[in-house]
């Protein structure tokens, strides 16, 4: 798979809030809460590459005229989620033969990945570096219940290993609040990353797709330009994905990555469905639905 070329990520202005969860109860699920500008357009797309197929949720960049992955999962149920680290650390500009960019860890785990055991395969092959201009971090996990959040070190690679059942992933340095209580950690996106805890601890049990959907409900950001625009559900087992657009969790969409298709789900007057390819469908049009 093809995401797109370094310089992109340099130039563009990614997510500077979101929040991404794995919960590995009797259900696996992973969810991500994508939190954006309102002039940015928003598809989903299920794209059909020589690894298999691919649902991912990208942005478009207006200023590049090109369309920015910054979630997805693959058949084989590995899930990443790309997000803004807060505070920005200036980074390589010219990274060397055996660095890589966190974008480029991203890629790797949903296009040449089945398992977290391959992604960290390839962690221990290179050193993760920040951008020049743009700060990353990315949540990876697999179906088999291990999860990990990805970090650049100014000499080390910086992976927190999932600890217990679940993890969460909003804007802050996780590598650096390891040892910090919950309660505690301050920092771009701590009070949303203290509501998908709470909602999940509170839940776990039994955790089930109403609560998949209600950890990004109780994460939602209401940031008047930084609000939730879109957010991702992700069934593992069934190689499925749950839309909800603008903030808005009474009406849900189902995602089939085998049949590569959308319907609606709940919350509609009328059943809806059409096919889905690596042209995908806009919030945009998703709202004509509603």
């Amino acid at each position: 798979m093809t995401y797109i070329i370094a310089t992109l990520f340099c130039l563009a202005s990614i997510v500077s809030a979101c929040t991404g969860y794995a919960v590995y109860s009797d259900e696996t699920w992973f969810g991500m809460n994508f939190d954006y500008p309102p002039e940015s357009e928003i598809k989903f797309t299920v794209s059909d590459y020589d690894s298999g197929l691919v649902f991912d949720m990208s942005f478009y960049d207006g200023n590049l005229d090109i369309w920015i992955p910054t979630v997805a999962m693959n058949e084989h149920g590995m899930f990443a989620s790309l997000q803004y680290q807060c505070p920005m650390i200036e980074g390589e500009p010219d990274p060397e033969y055996d660095e890589r960019c966190i974008w480029e860890l991203f890629i790797t785990s949903i296009n040449d990945c089945t398992s977290l055991e391959q992604v960290e395969a390839f962690i221990d092959t290179v050193k993760l570096v920040n951008m020049y201009e743009l700060t990353l971090h990315t949540l990876i996990a697999d179906m088999s219940g291990r999860a990990i959040i990805a970090e650049a070190g100014f000499n080390e690679n910086l992976i927190t290993h999932m600890d217990g059942d679940w993890i969460v992933m909003t804007n802050f340095k996780i590598a650096d609040s390891r040892d910090i209580s919950v309660g505690k950690i301050e920092g771009v996106g701590a009070d949303r990353y203290r509501n998908a805890l709470a909602f999940i601890e509170n839940n776990f049990d039994g955790f089930v797709l109403e609560d998949a959907i209600g950890t990004l409900e109780a994460a939602v950001n209401t940031d008047e330009i930084w609000a939730t625009k879109a957010s991702t559900i992700y069934d593992p087992l069934n190689r499925t994905v749950y839309v909800c657009i603008d903030g808005n969790f009474n009406h849900v969409w189902k995602v089939s990555i085998d049949s590569r298709s959308i319907e609606t789900f709940s919350g509609f007057d009328s059943d809806r469905s059409m096919q889905l390819d690596e042209n995908g469908i806009t919030v945009k049009d998703l709202r004509l639905w509603l």
